[in-house]
This record gives structure tokens, C-alpha cells and sequence, in this order.
């Protein structure tokens, strides 16, 4: 099965502004390269007094998830996404959403070595 590709986002439309955060954005777009369709996903996290970027982490994990395009991962969500074997890529400032998925497409995004939040 394909991984799909989550975008973090302001809202729940591919023309919303990204969302720097990762654990506390308001929504994840989530595109499926099969389909070649979104999936808006409210981040149930997002006002969680701690532990916003684990349990983002897990949503997105259960949504079989496998790149995650975000600005700002913390330590604690990065280790997760890594050792799950999830590629975090930056880059995203100032994009839509739309935006950001063709710059991913393109292979014009930096992949996230290290935490960054």
C-alpha cells in the first residue's frame, strides 16, 4: 500500500495557508497519491494541554501516513515519526497547500534531520 502524504494546515481545504506546527496546526490535509484526492482531517490534538505532537503522531499513523510535510516538528513527535520510519519535509512557509504538495512532488522540499520546534 502507498503511504499518503499529510500537509499540515489552517484549515480544511487544499488552497488553505500551511500551518508551520506540526502537534498544534488546525487541521492535516491528507493526500493520497492512489486517488489523487484530499482528505481534510481535523487535528484532534491541536488544544491538547500536552503531548499535541505524540498524539498527532498517532492520528496520522492510523491514516497510514508516511510523509508529513510541516515546519516545525518537536523532539518528542520527530523521535515518533522516526521511529516509525516517517519523512517529515520542511520548506512549506508561505505555501498553500496545494502549493506545498507540488514542491514536494517536485523534490524541491528539505527533508527534517532533527527535531525543530
Amino acid at each position: 500500500m502507498i503511504k499518503k502524504i499529510a500537509i499540515c494546515s489552517t484549515g480544511s481545504s487544499p488552497s488553505s495557508q500551511v500551518d508551520e506546527r506540526f502537534g498544534r496546526c488546525a487541521c492535516f490535509m491528507i493526500w493520497d497519491p492512489e486517488t489523487k484526492d484530499f482528505e481534510p482531517l481535523a487535528n484532534p490534538a491541536a488544544d491538547a494541554a500536552h503531548g499535541a505532537g505524540t498524539g498527532a503522531v498517532q492520528t496520522l499513523l492510523n491514516k497510514n501516513v508516511g510523509f508529513i510535510l510541516a515546519q516545525r516538528v518537536g523532539p518528542k513527535a520527530f523521535a515518533v515519526l522516526k521511529q516509525a520510519d516517517v519523512k517529515i519535509y520542511g520548506g512549506i512557509v508561505g505555501k498553500t497547500v496545494t502549493e506545498a504538495l507540488d514542491s514536494y512532488r517536485a523534490e524541491a522540499l528539505p527533508e527534517l534531520l532533527s527535531p525543530s520546534n
